[in-house]
């Protein structure tokens, strides 16, 4: 590590040496947020941020990034053992079978990454910092308890994974036989998904919850156990204005609604009482006025979470209709509508309207004549690359389901919800392709080129390659809006009206 980050490492220590031994609520009443509205269990890496901006440090964490210094929360219990194992990025299981250990992601991940461990820990139920420590991982344990991590994962999938369904109170859970904490005393796998319907294919095309690769919360806790331990004088934690009966009153009365954004209720609470702030927002005060908070969400308590609220009023509706309103325009609510479509709960119909379970299933159609739809589509283009909607119709390509004669919509919202295919919309349509990774524009491109055995292709040749494959019209002014992005792989050249299969072909071109 060179001097000048050795130097900024010690800036962003000493910086927030300020808020050692200080609880989250002190710490956000110097720094002016209430942690409280950050998420359900105290948003500490939200809180971080902030305390970035208040210390001026900001540029700093970009800097970091930039130079494979890696900066994460670690929540502590009293017992010194973080309650929560630390995640990283997600495993690409092809990848892992494709790899040797010395070029592997893993081995490159922790080899090449300095960490910046920022503290918190419990005591007496209070959340304080309790300091930074910065650690990179030794070689021994490099070479020895990751290298056996990787190669106990790389096995199972060469071997193929066991998936084993378990049936768990009301519902069936799938245990795998990846990777354990009883197997490695450094990491594990384990799953990082939205939910139980957001899978991926491993190798042998079994569907698997997406894995992530995580540090066993014993090893985390053993990396920041030489941290100086917490000295508590004081904190603020009941500091919090509190309201009258006739505040309270006045509030309550005004409610009208089973939720409101964070934004919403503020600004509702501060229509009425001008001295109200954010750190008046807690559990007791909305305990009084018959509310609770999930951020982004303050809602009805009658509501055990913030998910109940949601399936009532999507779920219970033939079809659900998306407004502009602000609860609907949340990251969470984004996620939550996603899981529907993953599970087949909900299918879009058009732009913004979608077709509920149950509508479907008073109609006769179940989700297992989704799911063989789905895989009677995943058969017929075992063999094909791109392919779209209108192709595959084309292509005599035909299910029961498309008697019910719903919109291509409907069916192509069916197709992108296909885990083995992956989806990337180009001149307003969407292509389809099996894959592990995620599709990029230029790789359709290159595609082209190499099937059409070509080095270069004209703007119209292009075209009529395309709308061949995709079966639809394309404009020469919507392909030409994504060529003019690419100056290296693949290359194109407004003034001939061609694409090179990249920038050495083009100037070959021209010195023909």
């Amino acid at each position: 590590m060179d001097i000048n980050l050795e130097d900024d490492i010690k800036i962003n220590t000493d910086c927030f040496n300020q808020f050692k031994n200080l609880s989250v609520y002190s710490i956000g009443k110097i720094i002016g947020v209430n942690p409280f509205l950050m998420g359900p269990h105290l948003g500490t890496a939200t809180l971080v941020k902030e305390m970035y901006a208040y210390t001026g440090l900001k540029d700093l964490s970009k800097k970091f990034n930039k130079n494979n210094i890696s900066i994460k929360t670690i929540r502590l219990q009293e017992n010194g053992i973080p309650k929560e194992s630390m995640s990283f990025e997600q495993i690409d299981f092809l990848k892992v079978t494709e790899e040797k250990w010395e070029d592997s992601f893993i081995k490159s991940k922790f080899k090449n990454t300095t960490f910046l461990f920022i503290v918190f820990q419990l005591q007496n139920g209070v959340l304080y910092y309790r300091g930074i420590k910065v650690w990179k991982m030794p070689d021994t344990t490099l070479e020895s308890q990751v290298k056996s991590f990787w190669t106990h994962l790389r096995n199972r999938l060469l071997e193929g994974v066991t998936l084993t369904p378990i049936q768990q109170k009301d519902k069936i859970i799938i245990e795998n036989n990846l990777p354990s904490t009883m197997d490695n005393e450094v990491m594990h796998t384990r799953p990082k998904a939205s939910d139980g319907n957001d899978k991926v294919p491993l190798p042998d095309e079994q569907l698997i919850t997406k894995q992530s690769y995580w540090f066993n919360a014993s090893f985390v806790g053993r990396i920041v156990s030489d941290l100086q331990p917490l000295k508590v004088e004081n904190s603020l934690e009941n500091s919090a204005q509190q309201l009258s009966s006739r505040e309270l009153e006045l509030i309550k009365s005004a409610i009208q609604n089973p939720i409101y954004t964070l934004e919403e209720f503020y600004s509702l609470v501060k229509g009425l009482l001008p001295q109200f702030n954010l750190f008046q927002i807690t559990d007791i005060f909305l305990k009084e006025i018959g509310l609770k908070i999930y951020p982004p969400y303050i809602f009805s308590k009658k509501f055990k979470k913030i998910k109940d609220f949601f399936d009532e009023i999507v779920l219970s509706q033939s079809y659900f209709v998306l407004s502009d309103k602000a609860i609907f325009q949340t990251d969470y609510f984004k996620r939550y509508l996603k899981n529907l479509e993953k599970a087949l709960s909900v299918v879009k119909v058009d732009d913004c309207s979608y077709i509920t379970k149950g509508k479907m299933e008073s109609a006769g159609l179940k989700k297992q004549n989704l799911e063989s739809y789905q895989s009677a589509v995943l058969n017929a283009t075992k063999n094909k690359g791109y392919f779209t909607y209108n192709s595959l119709r084309k292509d005599g390509f035909s299910h029961e389901i498309q008697e019910y004669g719903f919109d291509s919509i409907f069916y192509e919202s069916l197709i992108i919800q296909i885990p083995h295919l992956k989806s990337i919309r180009l001149f307003g349509t969407v292509f389809f392709k099996k894959s592990n990774r995620k599709l990029k524009s230029e790789q359709f491109f290159t595609y082209i080129l190499e099937r059409e055995k070509q080095s270069s292709l004209k703007l119209s040749q292009l075209r009529d390659v395309i709308e061949e494959l995709s079966s639809e019209a394309v404009s020469y002014d919507s392909l030409e809006t994504v060529l003019l992005k690419y100056d290296k792989k693949p290359y194109y050249s407004k003034d001939l009206e061609r694409i090179f299969i990249d920038k050495n072909h083009y100037l070959d071109y021209l010195h023909k």
